[in-house]
């Protein structure tokens, strides 16, 4: 007599032959969206395939799985695995890079999660790893006990993007943490360091958006003497975004005015339409300018003045 399979062990299998197919990277889209429609049944099996090591750095599959649960809205295992990561030792490069991508699908599977639970697991990830999916998911909380994490990101080239969106959003909260970053070379004024110079660049640009006080901006007007020039021109950039005392929006212009003579390509372009984006202040200033036609601070000028013209026209 033929053993009667149950019902149970159908769905069982079920659930190990979709998962087989994340292992194998086919159809994933579609595989995540059946695992979602057999429902709770399918979480035990997923806890367990997500916490399983992959050497090889594979991380598409787990990831695959991260969506399922997040899509079976399993906050608890996301949560779990969050919390046992720290405890992980990997020493293998490959392997870190892929749990690595596997933890930043977790926790930006959270980022819309109001836990503290949630909450406290992301912080001390970001106080081990700078990983951008754990800084986009604090971003997103924003709460204020995040702005050091935060703040720390904008340190690696890996996570400065999502901690610059995430600093953006928190707003005037960010102010003063980002003032001092713009302040303070890193381990000093003589012996800064690229990241150090990278990282104040970052700051002293998301000050533009985010604005400073006339108080603040005392502290930061000598900047526009720093030997890092994109550091200068960020700063004088600050002066004219968030309309300092005219005196300053005019020193401004005229330094960035100079450093249209030696600037790259890329920040030849950012003067130029910082110049444009202020050109009530720097008109006069440009007007008394005396540069070459052919010189590459005539050529910037000329297309800034023209640029201005065409938009007076349009207007």
């Amino acid at each position: 007599m033929p053993s009667q399979i149950s019902s149970g062990d159908r769905l069982v299998d079920q659930v190990e032959r979709l998962i087989g197919r994340l292992r194998a990277l086919r159809e994933v889209d579609t595989a995540v969206l059946d695992l979602i429609a057999l429902g709770a049944p399918a979480i035990a099996s997923l806890r367990e395939f997500l916490f399983s090591r992959e050497p090889s750095g594979l991380y598409q599959p787990r990831c695959g799985a991260v969506a399922a649960l997040a899509g079976l809205r399993a906050d608890d295992v996301l949560l779990d695995f969050l919390r046992a990561a720290p405890e992980i030792e990997i020493s293998d490069p490959v392997e870190r890079t892929g749990e690595d991508a596997v933890i930043n699908a977790a926790a930006r599977a959270l980022k819309h999660r109001r836990d503290d639970r949630i909450f406290h697991a992301l912080m001390r990830l970001a106080g081990r790893w700078r990983l951008a999916g754990v800084i986009e998911a604090l971003g997103e909380i924003g709460r204020e006990e995040a702005l050091p994490g935060l703040i720390e990101g904008l340190s690696s080239d890996f996570t400065r993007a999502a901690a610059e969106a995430a600093l953006r959003r928190m707003g005037s909260p960010a102010r003063l943490p980002l003032i001092d970053v713009a302040l303070r070379p890193l381990p000093s004024a003589e012996f800064e360091t690229a990241s150090s110079r990278r990282m104040r660049r970052s700051a002293m640009g998301l000050l533009c958006d985010i604005g400073v006080t006339s108080g603040e901006w005392l502290r930061l007007r000598p900047v526009m003497k720093a030997q890092d020039t994109r550091l200068a021109a960020l700063t004088c950039n600050l002066a004219l975004a968030t309309r300092q005392p005219l005196v300053d929006q005019k020193k401004a212009v005229r330094v960035l005015v100079r450093m249209l003579a030696t600037a790259d390509w890329l920040l030849t372009v950012e003067i130029e339409s910082w110049l444009f984006d202020h050109y009530d202040v720097a008109r006069p200033v440009l007007g008394e300018t005396k540069a070459p036609e052919n010189s590459q601070v005539g050529r910037s000028l000329r297309r800034v003045m023209a640029a201005a013209a065409l938009a007076g026209v349009r207007r």
